[in-house]
């Protein structure tokens, strides 16, 4: 009787042991995904590709990818895929299937769309930039916008940038496209990158569609602006 008892409470004792000793998982992952390297480089010149792949340090994927990417000088979205559209994937590819302009920087970026898999950690703003050109045109502009009728100025506004020059006229937003794009995303602010222009006109519009064409959306501004050939 007195080995059972023995027996008994060694073995009521392993048990709650056990359950005691359960691992919490450690501490939760909070660092965003990590670029390591793409084919061809970030920055190139004389790009001459079909494929790009991107290459990052832990599964991720892509959210709301259709509404966060921004490409300048804009593309057809028939002339690109990006994969993943949906799932996991340690990199992303973008397939060009259209000619590039000569002599031009391009830039991908992906906004708030790229996520690790696991948490959702964001890698804001990251950027694919190249040039079909020997050089990578560097210019900046930024801005806020503001709307003077509203008092809170909505999300997610596209500004366009017009080159000033021989075909620009006050009808050029009907009937041509912009050379550079981009987009207030979840804030009110915009910037633009890897520009070129010296005298261009900036519009910021409720453009929803993304068709670039003034057809539909909200007119909110147009303004000429004088940028300097140099820093």
């Amino acid at each position: 009787m007195v080995k059972k008892i023995i027996l008994f409470f060694i073995a009521f004792s392993i048990i709650g042991c056990a359950k005691r000793g359960t691992p919490n998982g450690g501490p939760k992952d909070e660092d965003p995904p990590v670029f390591i390297r793409s084919q061809p480089a970030n920055n190139s010149s004389n790009f001459d590709s079909e494929n790009i792949r991107i290459y990052f340090d832990e599964y991720i994927k892509l959210e709301k990818i259709n509404s966060q990417l921004i490409v300048s000088p804009p593309i057809e979205k028939s002339r690109y895929s990006i994969f993943p559209q949906s799932g996991a994937s340690k990199f992303i590819d973008i397939d060009l299937k259209d000619s590039l302009k000569k002599n031009s920087t391009y830039s991908f970026n992906f906004g708030q769309a790229l996520v690790d898999n696991n948490e959702g950690n964001p890698l804001p703003f990251f950027k694919y930039v190249f040039s079909t050109g020997n050089y990578i045109d560097s210019l900046e502009i930024m801005g806020n916008i503001k709307d003077s009728y509203n008092r809170n100025t909505d999300e997610f506004i596209t500004a366009m940038l017009y080159p000033i020059d021989s075909l620009y006229n006050d009808s050029i937003i009907y009937n041509g496209k912009p050379l550079y794009v981009s987009n207030t995303l979840d804030s009110t602010n915009f910037k633009f990158t890897n520009f070129f222009l010296s005298f261009c006109s900036v519009v910021d519009s409720k453009d929803k569609s993304l068709s670039f064409l003034y057809i539909s959306f909200d007119l909110l501004l147009i303004e000429k602006i004088l940028i300097p050939s140099q820093f």
